[in-house]
């Protein structure tokens, strides 16, 4: 009994707080706050290469982890790490998975690795008893050095960024919809990709003031100087030829719901794959965006299905040839306004786009087909309204 009312306290505080510090920031504070965490990170990053970013091995080498392959992936990597180790992250658990990837940190720490660490204040509202913060008070030997280790920083920030990055030694830039928590491994199918290249790095640490010069691989952000989510996604919709999928977790937004549907009119086969329930909120919107699709869409050109229980996915895949996934969904606050990082690949006969398409072929096979539009009665409409 002392435990649940312990955890439900620590709970209700993770809430409060991440709600506060997001609610009452101001936002001149955020904008500051954010580009000096950007600039120190820099400088970080620079101080312990062998020699500028930019003079960097321009090789390029991008692939795909889904599921179970991701968080074995990140660790090894972080492992590896020589001088520097740069995370962004919305939720972090004091959980398996939160537990595991802090120490590994720490043994890169003892072995000299400068680490900074940018923790979103408005996750911990999804952290409940196990939220990130409180394990700067937790009497917990692992949780003790992390917080008070000479070689880690960790910023408690207010910038409303969604993204989850690892940057490892100004080279390596790891990108993915998953949170550090235990049900992001075992439990929620999602993505990470893998970018070996400094001009990934540059890019996202400008926050998109650098230009993407590349071809095949192209990294867009949302910052607070640049919103790329949107366009991009538009931009993919508005000129497919042939067919869209697209396997989202949350999708709601209007203008997206409706080029969709005017689409699949227009003789371009529309595939999207949802969860049949949701890990958090978003359930009703989903379900209402369902039966907007399935009553206005194209019949012939425009199915649905639900993917059984729940995922986390984003990814949009245009004429078999253009993919677009990170940690943006497809909600107007994730598109315009939240932080989000994603990658653009684009030619069929890539690696990582042979495996993306073979599992989306796997996803829809698991999934049923949506035949009819749901029915909602007045109460599903409000929560719907609400985004719920």
């Amino acid at each position: 009994m002392l435990k649940q009312l312990k955890q439900l306290r620590r709970g209700l505080g993770s809430i409060y707080r991440g709600a506060v510090r997001y609610l009452f920031a101001k936002p001149k504070e955020r904008r500051v706050q954010m580009w000096r965490l950007l600039y120190q990170t820099r400088v970080n990053l620079l101080l312990h290469q062998t020699g500028m970013i930019r003079n960097l091995t321009p090789f390029l080498e991008v692939r795909v982890w889904v599921d179970q392959e991701a968080f074995p992936r990140i660790a090894k990597l972080l492992g590896e790490a020589k001088h520097s180790i740069f995370i962004q992250m919305f939720i972090w658990r004091d959980d398996e998975i939160g537990r595991r990837i802090a120490t590994v940190l720490l043994e890169r720490a003892d072995a000299g690795v400068r680490v900074v660490i940018n923790k979103e204040a408005i996750g911990d509202v999804f952290e409940f008893h196990n939220d990130f913060f409180a394990t700067k008070y937790e009497d917990e030997p692992l949780w003790r050095r992390f917080w008070t280790h000479p070689k880690i920083r960790i910023n408690y920030t207010t910038n409303n960024d969604h993204a989850k990055v690892y940057i490892i030694d100004g080279k390596l830039l790891l990108l993915t919809g998953m949170n550090i928590a235990k049900e992001y491994h075992y439990a929620l199918h999602d993505y990470l990709v893998e970018l070996r290249g400094s001009r990934f790095v540059e890019r996202y640490l400008s926050g998109g003031d650098i230009p993407d010069t590349g071809e095949r691989v192209q990294l867009k952000v949302n910052s607070d100087s640049h919103k790329e989510m949107r366009p991009t996604i538009m931009e993919m919709l508005t000129t497919a030829q042939e067919s869209i999928v697209i396997e989202h977790c949350y999708i709601s937004d209007p203008e997206v719901v409706q080029t969709l549907i005017q689409r699949s009119h227009q003789g371009v086969r529309i595939t999207l794959i949802t969860p049949e329930r949701t890990e958090f909120l978003h359930h009703f919107a989903n379900m209402q965006t369902v039966a907007e699709l399935v009553a206005k869409g194209s019949k012939k050109n425009l199915q649905v299905f639900l993917y059984p229980g729940v995922f986390h996915a984003k990814i949009l895949l245009v004429d078999h040839a253009r993919a677009f996934l990170g940690s943006a969904n497809l909600m107007t606050s994730s598109l315009d306004q939240m932080g989000e990082v994603n990658v653009l690949l684009t030619g069929p006969n890539q690696r990582a786009l042979m495996k993306l398409r073979e599992v989306l072929r796997g996803d829809i096979l698991k999934s049923r087909l949506v035949t009819a539009p749901p029915r909602f009665r007045w109460l599903v409409r409000w929560l719907a309204w609400f985004k719920l």
